[in-house]
C-alpha cells in the first residue's frame, strides 16, 4: 500500500485506538463479568436468572415504553419548531436555537428538580388546582412524569437534528409543488417529511438512546415505583455491590438499545427510499 493510500487509515488510527481502549475494552470486560461472575469458567446461569425474572422483565418493558414515548413526544413537539425555523430570519433562528439548546447547559439534576417542584403533591400545579377548588392529582412517581422530564431534557437534541435536515431541502421543490397545485399540507407530506427522514432518524435514535440510559431523571421523577434498567444497574453496582448482576443488566440494556437502533435504521432508511423513488 502506497504512502498516499495509507494516509487516511493513519489519520483514523488514533481515534480507533482511543475507542478500543476506552469503549470496546470496558464493554467487553463488563460482558465477561456477567458470564464469569466468580472469575472461573463461563456460565450463563446469571443471565438466565435475570432474563427469566418477572421483575426485570417488567423493568425492561417499562424502559422500552418510556424511551419510545419520550422519542415520539419529542419528535411531535420538535418538528413544528424545526419547520418554523426554516421560515424565520437567521437572527431569529439563532435566538430560538439558543433558547432551545440553553437547557442543555444546565445540570440534568437541576432541571429535573425543577419538575419535582412543579409535579409534586404540594407542587405549583396541585397548589393551583387546590386554589381552583379541585382535588390534587398524582403527577409524580408515575411514568408520565418521567416521560415529561426526559422530553424536556432531550428536546434540544431533536430540534437541532430536525432543523439541520429541514434546512437542506431545496426551496425550488416547494415552488414546483405549488405550481402543480399542491397545498401547503401536501407539500409537507410529500416533500418535507420524506426528505427530513435522516434528521428524524438521527434525532429519534439520539433521544431514544439517551432516554433508555438515563439515570437522574427516572430516579427523581419515578422514584422506587418507576425503575428503569439504568437505575437498576446503579442500584446493583453501588448499593448492593453486586457487580456481576449489574454487568448482566448493563449487557441487556446495551443489546436492547442496539437492536432498536438496527430496526429503526433499517425501517426508516427503507421508508425514505420508498417515499423518494416510488
Amino acid at each position: 500500500m502506497s504512502r498516499i493510500a495509507s494516509a487516511p487509515y493513519l489519520l483514523v488510527l488514533p481515534f480507533v485506538i482511543f475507542l478500543a481502549a476506552f469503549f470496546v475494552l470496558p464493554v467487553g470486560q463488563m460482558m465477561l463479568l456477567g458470564i464469569m461472575p466468580k472469575g472461573g469458567g463461563f456460565s450463563f446461569d446469571l443471565f438466565a436468572s435475570v432474563v427469566s425474572d418477572p421483575y426485570y422483565q417488567r423493568v425492561a418493558v417499562r424502559t422500552l415504553r418510556i424511551s419510545l414515548a419520550t422519542t415520539v413526544l419529542s419528535l411531535l413537539l420538535a418538528f413544528p419548531v424545526a419547520l418554523h425555523l426554516r421560515y424565520v430570519s437567521s437572527r431569529w433562528q439563532s435566538i430560538i436555537v439558543l433558547i432551545m439548546v440553553s437547557p442543555l447547559l444546565t445540570s440534568v439534576v437541576v432541571r429535573t428538580l425543577a419538575w419535582v417542584v412543579l409535579l409534586s403533591q404540594r407542587g405549583l400545579i396541585n397548589q393551583a388546582l387546590g386554589a381552583a377548588g379541585l382535588e390534587p392529582v398524582r403527577l409524580i412517581y408515575v411514568e408520565s412524569a418521567v416521560v415529561i422530564g426526559l422530553t424536556h431534557v432531550f428536546f434540544g437534541y431533536m430540534v437541532v437534528s430536525l432543523m439541520t435536515a429541514i434546512r437542506r431541502i431545496d426551496e425550488n421543490l416547494y415552488a414546483a409543488a405549488a405550481n402543480l397545485g399542491a397545498s401547503r399540507l401536501r407539500q409537507h407530506l410529500e416533500i418535507t417529511i420524506p426528505l427530513s427522514l435522516p434528521g428524524i432518524l438521527t434525532g429519534s435514535l439520539l433521544v431514544f438512546i439517551l432516554s433508555a440510559s438515563a439515570y437522574a431523571t427516572p430516579s427523581l421523577l419515578g422514584g422506587l415505583r418507576i425503575s428503569m434498567l439504568a437505575v437498576e444497574v446503579f442500584n446493583q453496582a453501588v448499593t448492593m455491590f453486586d457487580w456481576a448482576e449489574a454487568a448482566v443488566i448493563s449487557t441487556i440494556l446495551f443489546v436492547m438499545i442496539a437492536l432498536v437502533v438496527w430496526i429503526a435504521t433499517r425501517a426508516l432508511e427503507g421508508g425514505r427510499r420508498k417515499a423518494i423513488f416510488q
